[in-house]
């Protein structure tokens, strides 16, 4: 038997084996850190949502549409006061959105109130952010799609909306 000839070529073989093991997960770790991540900004989602705060509280839905550089969110429910006094919210965020990897940047361009909102707006800066009452902007977002149906947005890794897709007709 002759054993000698034979190991350095089965451990060249295993070398080159092994080595393109190592180019392949190398390609694509490196295409999938710089694949463009497009497919989470563009989200048609909805949720329901309760915000309490010490002297107020809010139950609603908010509505969810991107793609490419704009979208749109539309918030309608109740706000509650220390009173009970129930006053409504609806109102209409146009906004754009940058990408930067798997975090958007969002900057609201118009706010549309509803003649059917009650509530004032010193009662709704209490409960909801900025975004829905001045032109601001809004960074550190990550969408996180869950499966394909649910994302978890959060920002500043804190969890912030969780909403489940839905389909829009072709024409939108």
């Amino acid at each position: 038997m002759n054993l000698l000839p034979r190991t350095p070529r089965f451990r060249t073989q295993t070398g080159i084996i092994l080595m393109l093991c190592l180019c392949v997960i190398a390609i694509a770790s490196i295409w999938r850190l710089g694949n463009n991540h497009n497919h989470l900004h563009n989200l048609s989602c909805r949720a329901a949502i309760d915000i309490v705060r010490n002297t107020a509280s809010f139950k609603g839905i908010i509505d969810i549409k991107s793609g490419d550089t704009k979208g749109i969110v539309n918030i309608d429910g109740i706000i509650s006061d220390t009173t009970n006094k129930e006053q409504t919210v609806q109102r209409m965020v146009l906004f754009t959105h940058s990408s930067y990897g798997t975090s958007p940047v969002w900057v609201s361009q118009k706010i549309h109130v509803s003649n059917r909102e009650t509530a004032p707006a010193s009662l709704i800066q209490q409960i909801l952010p900025d975004f829905f009452l001045t032109n601001t902007s809004v960074s550190n977002v990550d969408l996180f799609a869950l499966n394909r149906d649910t994302y978890l947005i959060t920002k500043e890794g804190i969890p912030y909306l969780y909403c489940q897709n839905y389909a829009l007709p072709e024409n939108e």
